[in-house]
């Protein structure tokens, strides 16, 4: 304990007896179970190193919690971000490709820090999010009930990439943070998404040989081929699909708002540049439905600087793009949107929609956490799905039609708040409102309420819930 208190800056004596227990539990579960990966599978000389930089990133997490928690958030945006480029090159210096890695949990583990204030605060949860989060959990606790059975540890990764989502819910709904301490998190989200587009667009370029190790060795082959200038830019993240939604939220939460702009100007058309060469369509609809959904909720101000920026972007798009690397393969993908029905993606899309639909109504009670998605990576089992091209039908092939509908609701719960409270709260229920619309409109293509994207999903929709006059702790 003084070892804690000498690196954390905290007393022991400072946290209850029963928040101690639970974080020395966690600890000792979680070393146990890291050190065994570790000793199990490949290298033990790469695994030992990602563990080293796994435990380094959880301290640097609990310090900046207790020293300058206000920096928390960020910096769990930063790991989720940075973490599969960290993965990629230690894959390439070891030369040796693996479909698990310990790399992959540190955002998770970052993330998770949040239980500490959410355990601590519990009281000071909103009532309405409290009901939505026992929704949810109830919906959680059954699919991991179900898919425990049947698909083992992979269940148990499936239910991580729910729970840390929706642990930001609860986590800012908790913290008593500030206006200024949310702007600072929303200017970090702008920060990261230019360093992803700045680092995608060289990407692009040149196709570093540690991407290029990668790419060969996934074989993804909807990434387009190994060479510049072929492929769908992925940047620092795992595929084009993450990247796109990523730069598509960034994008517009530094549309609406100049103090959230990273580098201005330009900072906004790297980051539109970079969306635009990762050729994922939905997200360029997501970014232009959350301006129109902002729009309509914004106060007059905003919609004159918003309609001023929106000829400045058309305008680049029609004057600099066709000079640009890579032009040539944006302006086919646009133009696939007025035909849809002869595009081979959107065909696929459709037909395996069609065969999930009757899936899920063959079998109603759901097929448990662990059955679809990354965690069905981790398991042989025939009976899982890795991709799923429509994030409704996901929720409810994993939890089951009641519970399924729940989830669904749950979110359309938050539409109707969040438009009604933009009425008078005009900070953050608009970019909140645009944020669950997104959500909404994302889900037709994939799950995004879980992993990254849930994550900042989430964190942009619970802006909303500010602390009360006098309660702000930042």
């Amino acid at each position: 304990m003084e070892n804690m208190e000498r690196i954390f800056g905290i007393s022991a004596s400072a946290l209850p007896a029963g928040l101690r227990r639970l974080i020395l539990l966690a600890c000792v579960i979680a070393l146990g179970g890291m050190v065994g990966v570790a000793g199990a599978t490949g290298s033990l000389h790469m695994r030992l190193l990602e563990f080293t930089l796994l435990i380094l990133s959880m301290m640097a997490a609990l310090r900046i919690h207790f020293k300058r928690p206000h920096a928390l958030v960020p910096y769990a945006l930063l790991m989720w971000v940075v973490s599969p480029e960290l993965r990629r090159l230690l894959d390439w210096s070891f030369r040796s490709y693996t479909d698990t890695s310990l790399i992959s949990l540190i955002p998770y583990c970052v993330s998770l820090t949040m239980l500490i204030p959410i355990i601590k605060n519990m009281k000071q949860l909103d009532r309405k999010v409290g009901i939505l989060l026992k929704i949810l959990g109830a919906a959680l606790i059954y699919g991991f009930g179900v898919g425990f059975l049947k698909y083992g540890f992979s269940s148990v990764f499936d239910l991580l990439n729910y729970v840390v989502p929706f642990l930001v819910l609860a986590y800012v709904s908790v913290s008593r943070f500030g206006r200024d301490v949310r702007d600072q998190w929303l200017r970090s989200f702008g920060y990261l998404a230019v360093i992803v587009a700045a680092y995608g667009i060289y990407q692009y370029m040149v196709l570093p040989p540690w991407d290029h190790f990668w790419m060969t060795s996934s074989e993804m082959k909807s990434i387009g081929p190994a060479e510049p200038q072929k492929f769908r830019v992925f940047s620092l993240l795992n595929s084009p699909g993450p990247t796109g939604v990523f730069l598509a939220l960034a994008l517009a939460i530094m549309t609406v708002q100049k103090r959230w702009r990273a580098f201005g100007v330009v900072g906004l058309l790297l980051v539109a540049f970079a969306l635009l060469l990762t050729l994922v369509r939905i997200g360029w609809i997501a970014y232009v439905l959350m301006i129109l959904a902002y729009f309509l909720r914004s106060q007059l101000k905003s919609k004159l600087q918003l309609l001023m920026l929106g000829i400045v972007i058309v305008l680049a798009y029609q004057f600099l793009l066709p000079v640009l690397p890579g032009a040539s393969q944006v302006a086919s993908r646009i133009d696939t949107f007025g035909s849809l029905e002869e595009d081979h993606s959107f065909n696929e899309r459709l037909h395996f929609s069609t065969h999930i639909f009757s899936a899920v109504l063959a079998n109603p009670v759901g097929m448990g956490l662990g059955s679809s998605g990354l965690g069905a990576k981790l398991t042989q089992n025939s009976d899982t799905l890795t991709v799923f091209d429509n994030g409704y039908l996901n929720v409810f092939y994993t939890f089951g039609l009641p519970l399924g509908l729940g989830v669904v609701s749950v979110l359309i719960y938050l539409l109707i708040y969040l438009y009604k409270s933009s009425r008078t709260e005009r900070m953050y229920s608009p970019i909140s409102f645009a944020a669950i619309t997104a959500t909404l409109l994302l889900l037709m293509g994939s799950n995004v309420l879980s992993g990254f994207s849930g994550f900042i999903l989430l964190l942009v929709i619970s802006l909303v819930y500010l602390p009360r006059p006098g309660e702000e702790g930042i």
